[in-house]
């Protein structure tokens, strides 16, 4: 009978390892902890990117050595994937230079793939009408499973970002429809296992309020993750956004941090989990953290050059430094008058004292 239910409990255990092991993870948040190892990941940034630059030019090494076509493009491609969330100008160079070597190869996938790749890059940068002309550069009856989610990815990324920056309110909505129904292409062709498919399934629960299922992805997703690595970070990210949802501004900080301390420890320039969680400390009235956060964010992203988020960065960052001033020159003013009121306080003191013994020394002794 006891081994019986020994074996039943273990069964259970097995059956809800991960489940329980994402709930203590969730349980395990404190921030303020948190919040020093992300100041220690600043501090020694130019540790990680050193040696990113030293996976780079090894990598280099090897290209400029490499007289294989297959092979040098190979090399390419990891090149590629080192600059693509470091250095968007070096990585739009790769692209084209991914490019040229599967058109010699007579590779049209690869080069609808690394179309449709550089296509994504330059609506990260905010290059729009850049990344719309690739888009219609694709041969889509060339591309294989991989090529088509990156293809309908790409084209999901732009209608979005040109939906969100549009000031026109009919433009606005037809671009968003049209990212809605390149999204559901991408959940067609992608493969369930793949980082696309899973953050945007996390959106489809999400709009449909199904949280619980969308934390059950995400605890999958997690699984499957190392830490330390770029898709820790997209991971986390995608967390936070569940946990925006469901107005849990906690759990939504501590995901963002996770994210943004991935990707400083991996070198990734293209911030956008500590920007984000710059403006949640802002609220929170945590403005000398925030605007060390946003300076950081603004020195990433000048080296990455997306336009369009270093204008928001820079202004946001703006803003906070004039909050700082503020609150330091309020901070001094109200220094002032204390020290001033404490000093008239102080006079008055010692002058009640002499006029007191003033007054006794001149009034005659009484009888007893």
């Amino acid at each position: 009978m006891k081994r019986t239910v020994f074996l039943f409990l273990l069964l259970t255990i097995i059956g809800t390892g991960s489940s329980l092991s994402a709930q203590s993870a969730d349980k395990e948040t404190d921030l303020e902890t948190l919040y020093q190892q992300l100041d220690e990941a600043i501090d020694q940034s130019p540790k990680y990117v050193a040696r990113r630059l030293g996976e780079i030019a090894d990598t280099r090494k090897m290209l400029r050595s490499e007289g294989n076509l297959e092979k040098k493009f190979a090399l390419t491609e990891r090149l590629f994937a080192l600059y693509k969330p470091y250095k968007n100008d070096s990585a739009l160079y790769l692209a084209d230079l991914c490019i040229t070597l599967a058109d010699s190869l007579q590779r049209k996938d690869m080069v609808g793939l690394y179309l449709s790749r550089k296509a994504h890059q330059c609506s990260n940068a905010g290059m729009y009408v850049q990344s719309l002309d690739l888009l219609k550069k694709v041969d889509k009856r060339a591309l294989d499973r991989e090529g088509l989610t990156k293809y309908y990815a790409a084209w999901m990324h732009v209608c979005g970002e040109i939906g969100s920056y549009s000031q026109q309110e009919e433009e606005r909505w037809r671009y968003f429809a049209l990212q809605d129904s390149y999204r559901d292409s991408v959940l067609a062709v992608a493969d369930e296992g793949s980082e696309e498919y899973l953050h945007l399934k996390m959106d489809v629960l999400c709009a449909r309020q199904l949280y619980q299922e969308a934390l059950a992805v995400s605890d999958n997703w997690l699984g499957m993750v190392a830490d330390g690595t770029h898709e820790k970070a997209w991971a986390a990210f995608y967390r936070s956004v569940v946990y925006d949802k469901l107005d849990n501004g906690h759990m939504l900080r501590y995901w963002l941090g996770t994210s943004a301390l991935n990707d400083i420890r991996c070198a990734v320039f293209d911030q956008a989990s500590l920007f984000m969680l710059a403006e949640r400390l802002s609220d929170d009235g945590d403005y000398e953290r925030a605007y060390r956060y946003m300076r950081f964010c603004e020195k990433c992203n000048t080296a990455f050059s997306p336009q369009l988020r270093n204008y928001q960065v820079r202004y946001v960052a703006n803003v906070m430094e004039a909050v700082c001033k503020n609150s330091q020159a309020r901070f001094s003013r109200l220094l002032i008058v204390a020290c001033v009121g404490g000093i008239l306080l102080l006079a008055l003191v010692v002058f009640s004292m002499v006029r007191y013994y003033s007054v006794r020394r001149s009034c005659p002794p009484q009888r007893q």
